[in-house]
């Protein structure tokens, strides 16, 4: 149950994130926060990570569907075991950014990404994709 609420909590509560930056925040305007560390910006990623096939939209959300379906269905083989409670975790943190970023590219076409780093300003995220990013690691390191 604990992994549903996780996968719940990502979804729900990086959908309220971006739909305060979509409300609130002016396309291209950057707001330092933490003394500057973090800057919150409003960007629309229309491709996969770092914009990657941009121009193809459509493969991007085929791609990103089959990938969840494929992650749902070893969650869901997994869920009923007491053991691998590391790869489990990996994997709601990976779904529940997932579910959140997938159901973006359906209702927008795109995916609401809104703060990077200052020493990586380029880079812009979100926080459905840190939860992969760290569930990608955690799943990883489960398997050793």
């Amino acid at each position: 149950m604990i992994y549903v609420i996780i996968i719940l909590s990502i979804f729900i509560g990086d959908g309220f994130i971006k739909k305060y930056i979509e409300e609130t925040k002016q396309y291209g305007k950057d707001e330092k926060i933490l003394k500057g560390r973090i800057i919150l910006s409003k960007y629309h990623n229309s491709g996969a990570m770092l914009n990657f096939l941009e121009k193809q939209k459509e493969v991007v959300l085929a791609l990103s569907c089959f990938i969840l379906g494929i992650v749902l269905t070893l969650f869901a083989i997994l869920l009923p075991k007491k053991e691998n409670k590391l790869l489990k975790f990996g994997l709601s943190l990976i779904i529940g950014g997932a579910l959140s970023n997938t159901y973006d590219r359906i209702k927008k076409g795109y995916v609401v990404d809104y703060f990077s780093f200052s020493w990586l300003k380029k880079v812009i995220f979100n926080i459905s994709d840190i939860c992969i990013f760290i569930g990608t690691l955690l799943a990883s390191l489960a398997k050793r």
